[in-house]
């Protein structure tokens, strides 16, 4: 039978358990008596009832004590409580002792139906409540591990995209720190620590193609960064690394040198080795040792390339440079950059040009102009540099500031677009000047554009402004800001002046303009901008003489 239809009878009384047994039956009840609370229990175990009607007065114990154990037992089963005692108080005690209902005897067998019909009901709803709950739970348990295996891939990509995230704000952070004039140490610190952060690295070593300069970043026993570098003098040094062999070789010499010079466990760290390429030719090797157990993936592999390529960048951009201060002169670099470039971007125009001529659809036609057209700016920047490097001595030459200025903003347009800068011109004057030996003037405007260019913020602007400073003198000034990094050359507006006064490319600016018969100074205007001032006569033939000090 149906357990809605199952009644606990507990009466200890025989005629009374007669009488109720007969009634529920005619009622279509099926009904089990127990005389005492240890004999309800036992049957509350075995089987499974909707209701109990429960004597207060028992052999072993009192009825409301019986409540507790039975809904410990069976949290569904209905409580009905039967009593001689109408008083009130005896009516409260049953109902927060947890009974459903109560019976005062003598009681009709229509109030006893009556009773039991809402407690089965009660029974009933409270199953099928919990049941309800029950599976509602269940969907919902299922219904997230399904959410959570439909997510998990998007959950992951979402980790992954963080990653790369992260490693691309670093490399820009990178980009950011003034590379006006790179000291080896200053560059290998910082790409230690920015590596530091998201890879378990012990190591960064550089070694020039010949193999005579190593350059190496790691952390010390006190777990500071420490930088060496070391020329090696041996003239039986590979002259070029392909005749080394493999990079098992090159990975033996690195360990060699890292041993010598170095705390590095190198036995005990794997390398990664990044070969770099410049102008056709490979210019030096970046490895970075990290954990054994470190397993690196494509994305991690892309960032260790790129700052591969970032470091090996800054670092033979800081050789040129010192080449350049040696010379005295940036011509010498246009032209090596001619030389190199040239044969490269006429093939590439060449090639262009073939297929344009072939049957292309109009997707083709204009990636092939856009490359033919990429490929004629570079070639005119680079005519203009090759320009700027003929060497003209002892010449008097009218100069217009204004093109020398446009022509050096045309020429790094690539650098002023990828960091989005806006460069103002305001020119107050006919721009014109006598001078001797003119084209250094160009020159000098494009190294000083530049160094503006390298250290502005992203975003950030440059004013270039050309006025009369009296009769017989213009002023050039060039205003730019500085932007926001750590590192040790923009750290304070006052350390970037004082680093730039004694900086070599500044110093070979003063002495080129010093030529030209005017003065160049840097100095800081009231919106704590800095600027570049450059005072110059506007005939190098009068005699007049040039302030000490450019108001």
């Amino acid at each position: 039978m149906a357990n809605d239809l199952n009644i606990l009878l507990v009466e200890d009384d025989k005629i009374i358990q007669k009488v109720l047994t007969e009634v529920l039956k005619n009622a279509g009840y099926s009904c089990v008596c127990a005389s005492s609370c240890e004999e309800a229990l036992s049957l509350v175990e075995e089987g499974k009832f909707s209701c109990a009607l429960v004597d207060l007065g028992l052999p072993d114990g009192n009825g409301l004590d019986l409540l507790p154990e039975i809904r410990q037992r069976d949290a569904w089963l209905v409580p009905i409580i039967l009593t001689g005692d109408g008083r009130p108080e005896t009516i409260i005690q049953t109902m927060r002792a947890g009974a459903f209902d109560f019976l005062i005897k003598p009681f009709a067998a229509t109030t006893v139906e009556a009773a039991i019909f809402r407690a089965c009901e009660h029974h009933q709803i409270r199953r099928e409540r919990d049941r309800l709950i029950q599976l509602l739970s269940d969907e919902r348990e299922q219904l997230k591990q399904r959410v959570q295996e439909a997510t998990a891939d998007i959950s992951q990509y979402a980790v992954y995209c963080e990653t790369i995230s992260a490693r691309l704000r670093s490399l820009l952070r990178l980009t950011q720190v003034s590379t006006d004039f790179y000291t080896d140490d200053a560059l290998f610190r910082s790409v230690f620590e920015e590596l530091y952060k998201y890879v378990p690295i012990h190591c960064v070593h550089l070694m020039s193609a010949n193999q005579q300069e190593h350059l190496a970043a790691f952390r010390d026993d006190a777990g500071h960064i420490q930088v060496v570098v070391s020329e090696n003098n041996n003239r039986h040094a590979t002259e070029d690394w392909n005749n080394a062999g493999n990079d098992d070789v090159l990975e033996s010499l690195s360990r060699e040198w890292l041993k010598r010079f170095t705390n590095v466990q190198v036995e005990t760290k794997q390398v990664y080795q990044y070969p770099q390429h410049f102008w056709g030719r490979q210019v030096c090797i970046i490895q970075f040792f990290l954990d054994v157990d470190y397993t690196v993936d494509e994305a991690c592999d892309e960032f260790l390339s790129m700052c591969a390529h970032f470091l090996a960048f800054e670092w033979q951009e800081a050789r040129l440079f010192l080449h350049a201060t040696q010379q005295a002169s940036i011509g010498n670099i246009a032209l090596e950059l001619y030389k190199g470039f040239i044969q490269g971007l006429t093939a590439i125009r060449t090639t262009a040009d073939f297929i344009n001529e072939t049957e292309v659809n109009e997707d083709a036609t204009e990636g092939l102009r856009i490359i033919r057209n990429n490929v004629e700016d570079l070639r005119n920047q680079i005519n203009e540099f090759r320009r700027l490097s003929l060497p003209r001595r002892d010449t008097v030459e009218t100069v217009h500031i204004d093109r020398y200025i446009d022509q050096s903003v045309d020429m790094l347009s690539m650098t002023i677009k990828s960091r989005n800068i806006n460069i103002s011109k305001v020119y107050n004057t006919d721009c014109e000047c006598v001078l001797l030996n003119g084209t250094s003037l160009a020159r000098t405007l494009l190294d000083l554009l530049s160094s503006a260019v390298r250290v502005v913020s992203i975003d950030g602007s440059i004013s270039v402004q050309l006025n009369d400073y009296d009769k017989s003198l213009l002023l050039l000034e060039i205003i730019h800001d500085v932007q926001d990094e750590e590192s040790e050359e923009t750290q304070s507006q006052q350390t970037y002046s004082d680093f730039m006064i004694s900086h070599p490319r500044f110093i070979l600016a003063q002495r080129t303009i010093q030529g030209l018969g005017g003065k160049l100074q840097i100095k800081q205007d009231k919106n704590e901008h800095f600027m570049y001032q450059i005072l110059l006569p506007k005939n190098a033939m009068d005699t007049n003489p040039i302030p000490d000090v450019i108001l």
